[in-house]
């Protein structure tokens, strides 16, 4: 009986693990030399693929379209081809998404939160 019940309690925190929902509005504060820019990313998924915006209120650039985005074990990454950004972070347990965000030669610590 122990067996079994470990079997179905494995099973389900696997299941729980792999379906974790990366979709929504994710908020993180870049920090560059001499200032700090907030920026939202905007993740939708639609017939099984993810698709998303990235806003950044404090230059006024709301909208701007994300070239890629994917979620795969627990890893999100994201590029902006005409602005040269690239993304990668891990969602944690507690949905935190800390990673490197990278544009133009230069990478920096940015971590998300819903």
């Amino acid at each position: 009986m122990k067996k079994v019940n470990f079997a179905l309690l494995f099973f389900f925190a696997v299941v729980s693990m792999s379906a974790q929902d990366i979709t929504g509005n994710w908020k993180g504060v870049l920090k560059v030399p001499g200032a700090e820019l907030n920026l939202v990313l905007h993740i939708t998924k639609s017939e099984n693929k993810l698709t998303a915006t990235l806003d950044s209120p404090d230059q006024k650039a709301l909208g701007i379209p994300v070239t890629s985005t994917t979620f795969e074990n627990s890893t999100l990454k994201f590029t902006v081809d005409n602005l040269t950004i690239e993304y990668e972070g891990v969602l944690d347990k507690n949905q935190i998404i800390t990673g490197t965000f990278k544009q133009m030669g230069q990478s920096l610590p940015l971590v998300f939160t819903r």
